[in-house]
């Protein structure tokens, strides 16, 4: 995680400039970035290091622990998936992620598609999603 993006987001609000917005798009982008690595190269606990220890995908699953044994399933399936950011907003304290994602099988081919919504919250360390919605695109 870059520290001047973290301090640009705090000097920022720190300094009335409100929340940096331009700084918020890069952590989450860079972090989509590691989170969509981590599965490809097959390491479950690199993912659940993106979420936070209460995580909660809303309908699915609440905590790391078994976030990580999804993520671990997806791998043992050889899925992936991508993430594109389509707006944000936020404050210091969480930013909110309106994303498109994809699921691939092994051979690339998508199997699901659609919108998801992610909370991120800052944590002493990282930003780490705490919540998150997914919306599966009408077939």
């Amino acid at each position: 995680m870059s520290e001047g993006l973290e301090e640009r987001i705090s000097v920022a609000s720190e300094r009335g400039g409100g929340f940096d917005m331009e700084a918020a798009r890069v952590i989450v982008e860079q972090r989509s970035r590691e989170f969509e690595d981590a599965l490809r190269r097959g390491d479950a606990a690199a993912v659940g290091e993106i979420y936070t220890l209460d995580t909660k995908i809303v309908g699915a699953l609440v905590g790391r622990e078994n976030l990580v044994k999804e993520a671990q399933s997806m791998i043992d399936a050889s899925e992936t998936l991508t993430l594109r950011v389509v707006d944000l907003w936020g404050n210091d304290d969480l930013i909110v992620e309106d994303a498109y994602i994809e699921f691939m099988d092994a051979n690339g081919a998508i199997m699901s598609q659609g919108e998801v919504l992610l909370v991120w919250k800052r944590e002493a360390d990282a930003w780490r999603i705490f919540r998150d919605v997914y919306k599966p695109a009408a077939k």
